[in-house]
């Protein structure tokens, strides 16, 4: 017999998930407690234990559905001739996904810069720059194992777009996307 999750478990889980990362686009996760989390989900406290074991614990599950969510947009097909303009399509890719998640991207890691979220995103990110390397591995020789690739372009990629998100005042996005070709647009 297949067992299939009750779609009540699924939905208390994917509404309570929703609901820390709003909460968290206002205020760090250590200022969040269950109860207010619990009252703004409404949720009663007894269900949320019944899922979750803390806070902590509905972070890890969040973040897992914004990690496949992040794998599942930068997975899909790019139409690139060379690994180098794969990168950069991936660069400007990752550049309009914040831009189209401005405010939900932004606010929640202008108040929960930890290590968590931010390895989170670099892991999905990587997992997806590595799958779209991979599509060059038999016809372009490469010095640099994939892996080692995918995790130094990912990381950089996270780290510009927290910079970006810090001066969005002071650089456009034109301005921004013109570094980035600069970056990553050149052979290598």
């Amino acid at each position: 017999m297949d067992y299939k999750e009750d779609l009540r478990i699924i939905r208390t889980r994917k509404l309570l998930s929703a609901t820390l990362l709003d909460m968290m686009e206002e205020q760090s996760l250590e200022k969040i407690s269950v109860i207010d989390l619990c009252t703004k989900a409404l949720v009663n406290r007894a269900t949320f234990y019944a899922h979750f074991e803390d806070k902590y614990h509905l972070l890890t599950f969040a973040l897992e559905e914004l990690k496949d969510e992040v794998y599942a947009r930068f997975s899909k097909d790019v139409k690139a001739s060379t690994p180098n303009e794969v990168l950069l399509k991936l660069a400007h890719l990752t550049f309009d996904f914040v831009k189209d998640n401005k405010n939900h991207v932004a606010n929640l890691l202008k108040h929960n810069r930890n290590e968590k979220v931010i390895i989170t995103i670099k892991d999905s990110l990587t997992q997806s720059v590595k799958y779209q390397l991979g599509k060059f591995h038999s016809t372009f020789p490469h010095n640099v194992p994939i892996l080692v690739t995918a995790t130094a372009f990912a990381g950089s990629l996270v780290d510009l777009c927290l910079w970006y998100l810090d001066n969005v005042e002071k650089c456009t996005e034109s301005e921004m996307k013109s570094y980035v070709n600069a970056l990553f647009g050149r052979q290598y």
